[in-house]
Order: C-alpha cells, then structure tokens, then sequence
C-alpha cells in the first residue's frame, strides 16, 4: 500500500467516526420493551441464528462455546450449545426484544430503531419461543446458560437481565453443568 493511500484512508476514517456517531443517536432512544416477533431460518452456532428475511442475530448477554469452522477446531461443548438452540428456536416463532444501545456502533442500520447491530451487522437482541398460545413460552439465553452451554458476556451490571443471567451461571457451576463440569 502506497503511504499516500494510506494517510487519505485514515483521513476517512477520522471524518466518517463523528458522521456515523451523529447518524446513531437514535438508538440511544430505544425504549425497554419493543419487541418483534419474527420466524427462525436456520441457526448458525449456540448464540447465532438467521431470520427468515435473511438477518442474522446474535443472542445479547451470553456467549456460546464456538463450533468448528475450517481451520479452527470447535470449542468444548460448542457443538452441543448450537444443538440446543436448534432444538429451542429453527423454524419457530419467536420474540426478540432489545434494548437501548449497548455501544456506539458505526454498524447501526439508518432509520431503523428497532436494535442495534455489532461489528459484524448482527441484530443484537433478548430471544424468547413464541409459545402455541402466542405468549412468551421460554427466554432462550436462561435456557443456555441453566443448561451450562452459554457463559454471561458483553452485558453489564446495568443491564435488565443481568442479576437473573449471574444467578443462573452461578447455579450452573455450583452444579457443574456443561462447559462447568470441565476442569
């Protein structure tokens, strides 16, 4: 990379961060609550999945093991973290919930106030089954956490779940329940 292309980059980069930053303050907005119900395509891995219009969304608050991926072997108990969110969710009707921005993201979607994105432009929100009564039937993350398949990440102690999410994990080690019965 010749120096000059790479100084006019970086030039873009320092006008384009305060551009992206006005365009997302809107979603420092969004409101605890809102909520779309939505149908599952497929799911990539424990804390991924893809909507029928094609979104992807990352599960908030938990981090699953990863499964294999060419050139990357799988980590303990990923593959079985992708199995059960496939058995909660693909192909069923689901609820996401959001809430406020988690972080400035220069990923949000313009003029869509429904979540944020993270850096790899997925949906980050709460999942819930949509059960045959139409009402929320299971929140998907206190299923992956009880089951010791998801660890609590990337959410803070301000954060609505929090306090439950904690308690879950706690329960899952002190029992040694599936990534927690490794030593």
């Amino acid at each position: 990379m010749k120096p000059m292309h790479k100084t006019l980059r970086i030039f873009y980069l320092l006008i384009a961060i305060p551009i992206f930053s006005s365009y997302c303050q809107d979603f420092n907005n969004l409101s605890y609550g809102y909520s779309q119900k939505v149908k599952v395509a497929r799911v990539i891995d424990g804390d991924t999945f893809v909507l029928s219009d094609s979104q992807r969304v990352r599960i908030l608050g938990i981090d699953c093991p990863e499964i294999a991926k060419p050139g990357k072997s799988a980590q303990p108990f990923g593959e079985e973290a992708k199995q059960k969110t496939k058995s909660l969710i693909e192909g069923k009707t689901i609820k996401l919930t959001f809430e406020p921005a988690i972080q400035f993201s220069p990923f949000s979607k313009g003029g869509n106030t429904k979540g944020v994105y993270d850096m790899f432009g997925r949906l980050l929100a709460h999942v819930w089954l949509v059960g045959s009564n139409n009402k929320d039937s299971l929140f998907i993350q206190a299923e992956l956490i009880k089951a010791g398949l998801a660890k609590v990440r990337y959410y803070s102690k301000q954060k609505r779940y929090y306090g439950i999410f904690k308690n879950l994990q706690s329960t899952a080690k002190k029992n040694k329940v599936g990534m927690w019965n490794v030593e």
